[in-house]
């Protein structure tokens, strides 16, 4: 459950997808902080200044990884080889950032207060074609622990019951 709290690389990956300036980028990392503090991972939750140093600092990686990375064997060096490499140079950026993108997009990023899609989309993005046990029960945590209901034509609905055509209203509750 741990890897559904927002990290700082999850939080600028989100930056840069919406492509948001450093202004309102600041806004935000303040804003989840006030008021998201419970869906923060815990190194972050009572530390302001680290979670927006660290969200920054993976905001400038994204941009130019390619020479933060060249440049780390320097830095090590100068800091006498203690620097751990897994904390600042990360290839795995790959991650499921859907539902925290999702909700973040709905409570602070978006004017809309709902995101529509079709369940085969959402299906698309976790790579799939078709419904499994898994995925679903996956699907129904990751809605459970971001607050997020679907509603069909306006009535709740689960998706484990619907058409894989069907388009799905999400909301934050």
């Amino acid at each position: 459950m741990n890897e559904l709290f927002y990290t700082a690389p999850d939080l600028a990956c989100i930056i840069d997808n919406w492509d948001l300036t450093v202004n309102d980028s600041s806004d935000l990392i303040q804003k989840i902080f006030q008021q998201d503090k419970n869906f923060l991972a815990d190194e972050y939750r009572n530390d302001y200044r680290k979670l927006f140093l660290d969200v920054r600092y993976w905001s400038d990686y994204l941009c130019d990884k390619v020479t933060f990375d060249k440049e780390f064997p320097a830095i090590q060096k100068d800091c006498g080889g203690v620097l751990d490499d897994t904390n600042f140079v990360n290839d795995d950026f790959d991650l499921d950032l859907f539902f925290k993108s999702l909700r973040i997009k709905l409570l602070y990023i978006g004017e809309k207060k709902y995101v529509r899609m079709k369940l085969r989309t959402l299906l698309s993005v976790y790579g799939y074609k078709r419904r499994s046990k898994e995925f679903i029960f996956y699907l129904k945590d990751c809605l459970k622990f971001y607050h997020i209901q679907t509603s069909l034509r306006g009535k709740i609905c689960d998706v484990a019951e619907i058409n894989l055509d069907d388009m799905i209203t999400f909301r934050v509750v």
